[in-house]
This record gives C-alpha cells, sequence and structure tokens, in this order.
C-alpha cells in the first residue's frame, strides 16, 4: 500500500477563507452562489484545478469571474465545466476551449467540456500526436463487440465494504500516484458510503482486477473509472467484463449515460471501450496526475438505452 502522506495543504475559498486539508483530501466541495447563479464547485488541490460539477442561471459572465479569481488564489491552472447545450457557446467568448463532448451526460443531452487553462505549460502536451495516432490506429479496424467470460477460475461480482483494505491494497501496487487517494482505506471508505459502485474479479480468493461506477444520479451519469488489474492478470480480458458488469449494474438502475476518461497513451484501455461501442468524444489536455505527472485523458461516452 501506498505510503499515508501526512502533509496538509491550504485552498482558499471564495469567501476569503483559508481551509486545511487532511492527508487524504484531496478536494473540497463548494456551493458558490451570486446574482443569477449558482454552482457547485470541487478545489482540487491535487490536480491543481477548478471543477465545475454543476450550474444553474444565465449570468454566465459574473460566475466565470468569481471561478477566475479563485483559481488566481488557489494557482490552480485548468478550470473546468461540463457545460450544457444552450450554454457552451457562451464560454467560448470568455476564453473557455471546446476540449470533448460527453454525449447523453444530462439526462440524456450532451455536454460540452469547456476548459479554461491558466498557463501555457498546462496547455501544451507534448504527447498529443503520439495520442491521436493511437486512436487513428484503433479505429482503423470495426470494433470487436463481444460479451467476454472470464478465464477459467475468476469470478466476478460487486465488491463489499470488508474487502475495501483489499482494493487498497490492489490500487496502491497498480498506480504509484492517482488523481484521488484509491490506495488508502480511510478514502475508499468514504467513496463507499457516497457515490461509487465497485466491480472486482478474484483468482483464488483474492481480487486481480476492480473498477468502479461513480454515479451523477441527478444526471441519470455514470463515469467507468478507478480500472486497475494486478500486473500478474493482465491481457487475459478481465477488464472489459469488468466494464460489462457496471454497465449492467447501470442498466438496472435505470442510468442513460455510461462514460470514462481513459489514459490517452494507454491503447489497451482505449482499445476496451472502442470494442464495447463507447463513441470517442475528444482529449482533455493534461487534466489530472498520475504517476507523478499531468496526463491527457480520452473521453469515451455510450448510451446505456435503447
Amino acid at each position: 500500500m501506498n505510503e499515508l502522506n501526512t502533509e496538509t495543504k491550504t485552498v482558499f475559498l471564495e469567501t476569503g477563507e483559508k481551509k486545511t486539508l487532511a492527508a487524504l483530501q484531496y478536494a473540497v466541495e463548494r456551493d458558490l452562489e451570486g446574482p443569477n447563479f449558482e454552482a457547485k464547485i470541487s478545489l482540487d488541490y491535487q490536480n491543481q484545478r477548478i471543477r465545475v460539477l454543476d450550474y444553474e442561471g444565465k449570468n454566465l459572465k459574473e460566475l466565470v469571474l468569481n471561478l477566475r479569481e479563485l483559481a488566481e488564489k488557489n494557482q490552480f491552472d485548468k478550470i473546468i465545466f461540463m457545460a450544457k447545450e444552450d450554454d457552451w457557446e457562451s464560454f467560448l467568448t470568455h476564453g473557455y476551449n471546446l476540449e470533448a463532448i460527453i454525449k447523453y451526460y444530462h439526462q440524456g443531452e450532451n455536454a460540452y467540456v469547456m476548459s479554461k487553462f491558466r498557463s501555457q505549460e498546462r496547455l501544451t502536451s507534448p504527447k498529443q500526436m503520439d495520442e491521436t495516432l493511437l486512436i487513428e490506429t484503433l479505429m482503423e479496424n470495426p470494433p470487436q463487440v463481444n460479451h467476454q467470460s472470464l478465464p477459467e477460475g475468476h469470478e466476478i461480482r460487486l465488491a463489499t465494504r470488508e474487502e475495501i483494505p483489499a482494493l487498497a491494497k490492489l490500487y496502491g501496487r497498480v498506480f504509484e500516484s492517482y488523481p484521488t487517494p484509491l490506495g488508502h482505506t480511510e478514502y475508499i471508505e468514504k467513496v463507499f458510503e457516497v457515490s461509487s459502485l465497485f466491480s472486482v474479479v478474484t483468482y483464488e480468493g483474492e481480487i486481480v482486477a476492480a473498477a468502479s461506477a461513480e454515479f451523477l444520479s441527478k444526471l441519470k451519469s455514470a463515469e467507468i473509472t478507478d480500472c486497475a488489474t494486478h500486473p500478474d492478470h493482465r491481457k487475459k480480458g478481465l477488464m472489459t467484463v469488468i466494464v460489462q458488469f457496471l454497465e449492467d449494474e447501470l442498466r438496472k438502475r435505470d442510468y442513460i449515460c455510461s462514460f470514462s476518461m481513459a489514459r490517452a497513451k494507454s491503447y489497451g484501455m482505449n482499445q476496451i471501450f472502442y470494442n464495447l461501442n463507447y463513441q470517442y468524444m475528444g482529449r482533455l489536455i493534461n487534466q489530472c496526475d498520475i504517476f507523478g505527472d499531468f496526463e491527457d485523458m480520452n473521453i469515451w461516452a455510450k448510451k446505456l438505452r435503447k
């Protein structure tokens, strides 16, 4: 398991207050209100960004100015909106870029991923051409859609709370660093309580692969994330089975959209979503910190209801 980082961090809030984050608190969520707008935002210290989780109102200019001030105070260099159909073009006038579209995200309607970069370093990705060629190579052949089975001796099911230590051990083994502190039991316990469903594949009683569906219940969307396979069990198709399993669980809950952000340099993860009939919808530049460096993430989206 990863060593617990006991360093505390300070985040500046919209009221002029400061909040000290504990070791495992990588971000703080806040409600932001102003004249004719309100928003729920995440001040994400770990990934040096502000994420707008939800927003209402027509005074987008005032909202954008509030976010700019917060970004400057915290020295964050990326701000991200999941903009709605009627609004996304307005963000262009405020210096935002359209990085991707998540189809079916807002209760079946599209979300437009609008990003504002506040440093040349965050805006620039040296791997862009390689990542573009990866997608071109992937799409040279049609998707190989099939309902894959597990190899002999492997079983799949939903994870239980009793398995949180085993999940933390797997994530700590696979990821040296990650956008969230998945290598620690305290963090996974909080995730279990609030917003996610974990699926695991076991072999001889040990968890060898896992992924989660992070619920956005108001939007009827869920993100397939936290995908990890133990190095000794890769290239067996385990993650394909897990993603299909999570899709079935989401359909039972009447969700409309399943989407994922796959590491843009990972051929294997992008191939999984392509073969499962997800649509490639763009790339988020320097989106989050994985293995100690910011990485680009490809957006894949799928409509779960026929």
